[in-house]
């Protein structure tokens, strides 16, 4: 779950200006490092039908702008599966790939904020 874009401007000015897309989004910034080029959002659940997604947005400049998707997946244990030590119902499971219909909801308001910055699309990866 990966979205790369080509940028033409300086790369100091690139990080900050995805951090204003992203924010103007909505998002909350978690980890701000210019010195490594990076920035990642807090996570943010999302719910869909029986399955909640927890996902973050991890970007990275290098000589392109690389945008991830980080999401881990929560899966209701059976009775018998959870423990009476207290553990919880809900697992935690990485998740490798999304369904489109979700990263369509997170890439395109995305992508927008993106052609308004005139940065473009390099590549598709899913």
């Amino acid at each position: 779950m990966v979205r790369e874009y080509q940028y033409t401007i300086p790369k100091s000015e690139v990080l900050d200006q995805c951090r204003s897309i992203l924010t103007n989004l909505d998002y909350e910034i978690d980890i701000y490092a210019p010195e490594s080029n990076m920035l990642m959002t807090k996570p943010i659940k999302l719910r869909r039908a029986l399955r909640r997604f927890d996902y973050a947005i991890y970007v990275k400049i290098t000589d392109r702008i690389e945008i991830h998707i980080v999401a881990e997946r929560s899966i209701f244990k059976r009775s018998s599966e959870s423990s009476v030590g207290g553990k919880g119902l809900f697992e935690k499971q990485s998740e490798e790939a999304m369904p489109i219909s979700l990263q369509r909801k997170i890439f395109i308001p995305i992508h927008n904020g993106m052609g308004k910055y005139n940065f473009r699309v390099q590549q598709i990866i899913q």
